[in-house]
C-alpha cells in the first residue's frame, strides 16, 4: 500500500515544485512593478504614478528592454526597461513627462511675453495635467493681453524634465 502512495505523493511534490519555478517570473515581474512604482512614482512627484503593468514574458538577460504602462493623471505613461545583468539589475527612463498645464502656461507666458514684447495669456487646456510622450509636440493658444488677438503656439517637449521649445505657429 506504501508503494502505490510513494510515487502520487512524488508526482505531487514535483508538480509543486514545478508550479513554483514557473510562477517564479511572476513574483519577479511583480516585484519589478512595485518597485518600478515606488522609484519612478518619486522622479514625478507631486503627481502620482498609477498601478505598473510589465509584460508577462519579460526575459531577464542583461540587454534585453521592455516597456511598463502606467497611467498619470488619468492618463497613459510609459517607462522604458533595461535589464543590466544577470542578477535582474535594471534601469529605467520616462518615455512620458505629466506636465502640469497651471505652471507649463505660466512658463510660456513669460517666454513668449518677453519674445514678442507685449502681454500674452497661454491656454493648454482644462485638465489638471498634460502626459505626453517626449519629443511630442502639443499646441497652446495664446491670447494677447490688451487686444484679444490669438495665435497657436507650437510647444514641443524636450525631455524627462520637462524642458520646452516652442514656436509661433504661422497661419
Amino acid at each position: 500500500m506504501l508503494q502505490t502512495k510513494t510515487p502520487r505523493l512524488i508526482w505531487a511534490l514535483l508538480a509543486i515544485v514545478a508550479f513554483s519555478v514557473a510562477c517564479g517570473g511572476g513574483q519577479d515581474r511583480t516585484h519589478l512593478e512595485r518597485e518600478l512604482q515606488d522609484k519612478a512614482g518619486s522622479d514625478i512627484l507631486p503627481v502620482e504614478l498609477g498601478l505598473v503593468d510589465c509584460p508577462e514574458d519579460i526575459v531577464e538577460t542583461p540587454e534585453s528592454v521592455f516597456i511598463c504602462a502606467s497611467e498619470v493623471a488619468g492618463q497613459y505613461y510609459e517607462l522604458q526597461v533595461r535589464i543590466i545583468d544577470a542578477q535582474g539589475q535594471y534601469n529605467y527612463v520616462h518615455k512620458h513627462h505629466p506636465l502640469q498645464l497651471v505652471n507649463t502656461e505660466a512658463l510660456l507666458a513669460s517666454e513668449v511675453t518677453y519674445e514678442v514684447g507685449f502681454d500674452v495669456m497661454i491656454d493648454c487646456g482644462d485638465d489638471e495635467y498634460l502626459v505626453a510622450p517626449i519629443g511630442s509636440s502639443f499646441n497652446c493658444v495664446a491670447t494677447r493681453v490688451d487686444s484679444g488677438a490669438q495665435a497657436t503656439i507650437e510647444v514641443r517637449l524636450e525631455d524627462d524634465n520637462g524642458r520646452l521649445k516652442w514656436k509661433l505657429v504661422r497661419t
